[in-house]
């Protein structure tokens, strides 16, 4: 689910404000969304999102206020099974029992280190990284929130090293056993957590800065897709010419590639003109394959910076769908109509994932 990096945006741009953040943790029987549909509610009055079909979301934004006063979490359980005209199931469009983990958030909450606990969480879906949630679980009460790469790498608030150590090996099983939401016992820990799995939108890394890039950011972000700009020109490489980047790296492509990790569920662009370029970072990612690699120009050209290996067919050479396109506008209509194509397959393979037994935790 993307709604969490959608919602610290929001929660970035309020960072004054308590807000508060629902999440179905539970379902028992058929609802409207099902465990891990989210809302935001903010204090000046906004709120986003829905979680029903519009029944419980006023009762929410009342209880929304309470715990935005109150700084402390609630979990609150809507039986929609009920048949009394006074119960939450009169217009419900549903027949389940839902509960509902009301938690209060704020952009300034700070980490050790002194800086907000929300920022590498925010960073790292900008770089297109999935990141799981850990939840401690005692009772009715939702304890301590960790947040982990799906490496097991703690991003920001880190707790006791030998619980994160320990945690870090449940998230690893948890990613490579494709759930996404699921609760689980800790044995030696003897804890009970809650792991969800949270989604980015696809980054793409664009190396190169040309006029020709331009459109291509434009349409990408249109669709969705968060771009990354770099290049070492500091006159062309930056937000002037690419407003709706999220990042415009003013470095080396040599350079980005080994001081940065590159995601594998990343898309990349290679538009440098420049042939020397081109074939260094394509040797780079010949060996570190992401989810889709591009470049621009003919396929005889990939075939001299591949020499003397074969190009690999996962390269797609010449970059996009073929439209016959002409110019920068055509050209980029066509490399965003590939990465689309391509990511609509990758979420058929999302929908695969499984969900781990939710009602193996009594409230």
């Amino acid at each position: 689910m993307k709604e969490l990096y959608e919602y610290l945006k929001i929660i970035k741009q309020h960072p004054n404000q308590t807000c508060a953040l629902a999440t179905v943790i539970q379902v028992e029987g058929s609802s409207y969304r099902h465990e891990g549909a989210k809302m935001l509610f903010l204090a000046n009055g906004n709120q986003y999102g829905l979680i029903s079909g519009g029944c419980l979301e006023e009762d929410l934004r009342i209880r929304a206020n309470e715990v935005m006063k109150d700084k402390k979490p609630e979990t609150i359980t809507y039986d929609l099974q009920s048949e009394d005209d006074l119960g939450w199931g009169q217009g419900a469009g549903c027949n389940g029992k839902i509960k509902v983990l009301l938690e209060p958030i704020e952009w300034t909450e700070i980490s050790a280190n002194k800086s907000s606990s929300w920022a590498p969480v925010l960073e790292a879906f900008e770089m297109g990284e999935e990141v799981i949630s850990v939840r401690e679980v005692t009772g009715e009460k939702m304890k301590s929130r960790l947040f982990f790469t799906k490496a097991g790498k703690v991003l920001g608030e880190q707790g006791p090293v030998e619980k994160d150590r320990l945690l870090s090996r449940d998230v690893i099983r948890f990613y490579q056993e494709n759930r996404i939401f699921d609760y689980q016992m800790n044995l030696e820990l003897n804890t009970q957590f809650l792991f969800e799995l949270h989604e980015s939108k696809d980054t793409i890394f664009i190396f190169g800065a040309g006029p020709d890039v331009e459109p291509v950011v434009k349409r990408a972000a249109e669709f969705n897709f968060l771009p990354v700009v770099i290049d070492p020109r500091e006159s062309r490489c930056k937000a002037e010419f690419f407003p709706d980047a999220i990042h415009c790296i003013q470095e080396h492509p040599e350079h980005f590639l080994k001081s940065r990790s590159i995601p594998l569920n990343s898309y990349i662009l290679i538009m440098t003109h420049s042939f020397v370029r081109d074939k260094s970072i394509l040797a780079f990612f010949s060996q570190h394959r992401p989810k889709y690699v591009g470049i621009l120009g003919p396929k005889k050209r990939t075939e001299r910076l591949m020499h003397p290996m074969p190009v690999p067919k996962w390269i797609h050479s010449p970059i996009g769908v073929d439209i016959d396109a002409e110019g920068a506008e055509e050209i980029s209509l066509s490399i965003v109509g590939e990465l689309i194509k391509v990511r609509n397959k990758k979420r058929v393979l999302n929908k695969q994932r499984k969900k781990g037994n939710a009602k193996t935790i009594t409230f």
